[in-house]
C-alpha cells in the first residue's frame, strides 16, 4: 500500500476551507454603494467566437479598472468571467460610472455584427456591508446582484436608496419601474431605471402596469357566400350568438358587434382591424344558407403575428341561431376559448419572458399549471411569478400564483404543506390588500384555507364573502361545493357545483369544473352521475389526478369493482409513486366520511396505502 502524501501544515486561521474563517479580518460594516454588471446572454456571446469574446471582455475590464474606476473614486471588488462588482463612495458616482461603462461597451461594439455585440447591464444598490481583500459580504450585496437581472441590454437599474440620492434630469432620466419581486428575496423591491430604455427592456414603466391581463377578441359578422339579400342578417345572428356565449366566461374582453360590424364585407387586413379595435384575436368567417340548413366556415387569428390558431367548418340548421343555447354558436365560442388558451400556453413555453404579453403570461400560466405534467407545472410557476413582477398592483396575478401553491400540495408534489401554506396565504393577502372586494381573490384565499390550512370554517366564510361581492363568480361556487362535499352537506354541494357549471359553460378549464362537480355527486351518493362527470373531465384532461381518484371512488361504490380496479391501474400508470397515505396526509377531507370513503375505495381498488 502506498503511503498517503504528506498534508501541508496550514494554520487554522488561514485555512482556505472549513469553518475556521475569521470574521475579524473583515473591514467594519459600512454603508457602501455596490454596482454589479454582467454581459447579457454571455453564453450565447461566447459561443459566437469564444476567443474574440474573451479578448474583448478582458480589454473592457482593463479599461474599467484603469480609466473609469479611478475617475469615479471607486474600487473593483472582484471580476468574474462575464461580470464585475465595483464599490463606490456615492450613488451619483456609481450612476455616472455605469453610464461610462455602457458608452465604453457601445464603442467596443462599433463595426461588429449585432449577434456578437457585448451587451452590458448594471444594477446599483446602497447597503451596509463588510469587505475583505476578496469580496463584499451582506444581504444587500446579493440584492444588488438580483437588481441587475432586471436591467435590459444597455440599461442601469437602481434601488430606492440609490434613487434617493439622485436628481432627475441632472443625473439622467429616472423612471419609476414599480415594485418587483426578486428570486430568493422575500419582499418586493422598488426599482428605477436611470437613462434610456433598452430596445428589449425586462421591465415596463409603472404607468404601463395597467396593461390588460385579459386578451381582447373581436368577432366580425360573418359574410354570406351567396350574397343573397335575404341571407344578410344571418351573419349578424352568428356574430351575436358567438359574442353572447363568449361574454359568459371570464378571461376574455369581447368587443361589441356595434364596434365590429363596420368591418363586415370589407377588404380590411387583419393588421388594420387589430389596430383599429385594439384586438389580440379576431374571429371571422363565411356561411352558405340553403333550404333551412347552414354551412359555416370560420377562423381565429392571433393578430400579433397574423397566425391562424384555429379554422373549422360546421353544419347546422338556421333555426338553431334563434336559440339562446344554439349549438353552432356554442361550438364556435368553445373553440375560440380553447384556441386562445392553447395559443397563450404555446407563447408562454416558446417565447422569452420579456417579450410575452401579459395576457399570455396569465392564460398560459393558468393552462400550464392545470396540465399535470411536471415540466409544464413548474414552468407555470415561472410564468406567474414573472407576471407578479410585471404587474405588482394587479390582484389577479397574486391570486392565481396562490392557487399554484395549493395545487403543489393537492397534486402530491414535493413541497411541504407548511411551506406552501405560508406562501399561498401571503399571496392571497397581497391580492386582497390591493383589491379588498375582489371575489376571485376571496375565493382563492378560501381555496388555500380549505386545502392547505384545512380550515373549512374559514374557507366557507371566504366563499360566502366572495359570493356576496359577486353572486356569479363560478370559482367561488365551485370551491364552495367542494367544502360542502367534504363535510357531508351533499345537497348544498350539488347545488353549488351545478351553479358553477351553469355559470362557466365554456370555460377553458371545464374539465376542472366537471372534476370537482363529481366530488359533490359522490357526496350525494349519485355515483352514476359522478362517473359520467369524471369521464367527461378525463376526455379533456386525461392526467388530472383528482379526477382519477374520484372516478375510482364512484365506480367502487357503484358496485363496478372491476372497472374501479382498472381505473386504479390507469392512475398508477400516470403516477407510479402515488400512495393512499399521501392523499390522507394532504387532503382536508381525510377526517370526514367523504375522505375516509375515498381512501377506502382507493385501497380496495389496488392503490397501495404506503
Amino acid at each position: 500500500m502506498t503511503d498517503s502524501p504528506a498534508q501541508p501544515n496550514i494554520p487554522p486561521s488561514t485555512s482556505p476551507i472549513g469553518n475556521t474563517f475569521d470574521a475579524d479580518t473583515l473591514a467594519p460594516r459600512e454603508l457602501r454603494v455596490v454596482l454589479v454588471c454582467d454581459v447579457v446572454e454571455s453564453v450565447r456571446w461566447m459561443e459566437q467566437d469564444e476567443d474574440d469574446a474573451v479578448s474583448r471582455w478582458q480589454a473592457f475590464t482593463q479599461h474599467v479598472r484603469s480609466t473609469i474606476v479611478p475617475a469615479h473614486g471607486a474600487s473593483v471588488v472582484k471580476s468574474t468571467g462575464d461580470g464585475m462588482m465595483i464599490e463606490f463612495a456615492s450613488a451619483r458616482s456609481a450612476v455616472q460610472a455605469s453610464a461610462a461603462m455602457h458608452s465604453a461597451a457601445a464603442l467596443a461594439n462599433a463595426g461588429i455584427p449585432h449577434e456578437r455585440h457585448m451587451l452590458l447591464r448594471t444594477g446599483i444598490h446602497e447597503t451596509h456591508a463588510r469587505r475583505d481583500a476578496f469580496d463584499l459580504y451582506g444581504h444587500g450585496v446579493n440584492l444588488a446582484a438580483r437588481i441587475t437581472t432586471l436591467a435590459g441590454p444597455g440599461e442601469t437599474i437602481v434601488s430606492a436608496p440609490v434613487r434617493d440620492h439622485l436628481t432627475d434630469a441632472l443625473d439622467g432620466d429616472i423612471e419609476d419601474m414599480g415594485e418587483c419581486y426578486l428570486k430568493h428575496i422575500a419582499e418586493p423591491q422598488r426599482v428605477y431605471r436611470v437613462g434610456t430604455a433598452s430596445a428589449e427592456p425586462i421591465l415596463v414603466p409603472v404607468r404601463e402596469y395597467a396593461e390588460p391581463l385579459q386578451p381582447t377578441i373581436a368577432v366580425i359578422p360573418f359574410e354570406s357566400r351567396s350574397h343573397a339579400p335575404e341571407d344578410f342578417a344571418i351573419g349578424e345572428l352568428i356574430a351575436d350568438g358567438v359574442i353572447g356565449q363568449l361574454s359568459r366566461t371570464i378571461g376574455l374582453t369581447v368587443l361589441s358587434r356595434l364596434s365590429t360590424s363596420v368591418f363586415r364585407n370589407k377588404n380590411y387586413t387583419t393588421h388594420t382591424i387589430a389596430e383599429k379595435l385594439n384586438a389580440n384575436y379576431i374571429c371571422s368567417g363565411s356561411y352558405l344558407a340553403h333550404n333551412g340548413k347552414l354551412l359555416l366556415q370560420y377562423e381565429i387569428v392571433e393578430t400579433a403575428n397574423n397566425y391562424v390558431v384555429r379554422s373549422e367548418r360546421l353544419a347546422g340548421a338556421i333555426d338553431d341561431l334563434f336559440s339562446v343555447e344554439g349549438a353552432i354558436c356554442q361550438q364556435v365560442a368553445d373553440h375560440v376559448h380553447h384556441a386562445v388558451l392553447s395559443s397563450a400556453a404555446h407563447n408562454a413555453l416558446s417565447k422569452p419572458m420579456p417579450n410575452l404579453h401579459s395576457y399570455s403570461m396569465l392564460l398560459g400560466g393558468i393552462s400550464l399549471m392545470h396540465r399535470n405534467t411536471s415540466n409544464d407545472f413548474q414552468h407555470a410557476r415561472t410564468v406567474l411569478e414573472a407576471l407578479v413582477e410585471r404587474h405588482p398592483k394587479q390582484a389577479m396575478s397574486y391570486a392565481w400564483l396562490a392557487k399554484w401553491y395549493v395545487l403543489q400540495v393537492t397534486q402530491t408534489k414535493s413541497m411541504t404543506s407548511a411551506q406552501t401554506m405560508a406562501q399561498a396565504l401571503s399571496l392571497t393577502s397581497k391580492a386582497l390588500d390591493l383589491e379588498h372586494a375582489n371575489s376571485q381573490s376571496l375565493a382563492m384565499r378560501g381555496f388555500v384555507q380549505l386545502h392547505i390550512a384545512k380550515n373549512i370554517a374559514a374557507a366557507q366564510a371566504d366563499f360566502a364573502l366572495a359570493l356576496e361581492v359577486n353572486p356569479n363568480d363560478p370559482q367561488a361556487w365551485l370551491f364552495s361545493s367542494v367544502a360542502n362535499a367534504f363535510i357531508g352537506e351533499s345537497k348544498l354541494a350539488v347545488d353549488a357545483s351545478r351553479r358553477a357549471l351553469a355559470l362557466s359553460p365554456f370555460d377553458p378549464l371545464r374539465y376542472y369544473f366537471e372534476s370537482l362537480a363529481a366530488s359533490s355527486a359522490i357526496a350525494d351518493s349519485a355515483f352514476t352521475e359522478a362517473t359520467l362527470l369524471c369521464r367527461q373531465s378525463l376526455k379533456k384532461n386525461s392526467r388530472h389526478m383528482h379526477t382519477h381518484r374520484a372516478l375510482i371512488t364512484a365506480l367502487w361504490f357503484d358496485g363496478q369493482e372491476e372497472q374501479s380496479r382498472a381505473a386504479a391501474k390507469r392512475l398508477l400508470a400516470i403516477d407510479p409513486d402515488f400512495r393512499v397515505n399521501k392523499f390522507v396526509h394532504n387532503s382536508a377531507s381525510a377526517v370526514y366520511p367523504f375522505g375516509k370513503n375515498m381512501a377506502f375505495a382507493l385501497t380496495q381498488s389496488g392503490i397501495p396505502f404506503s
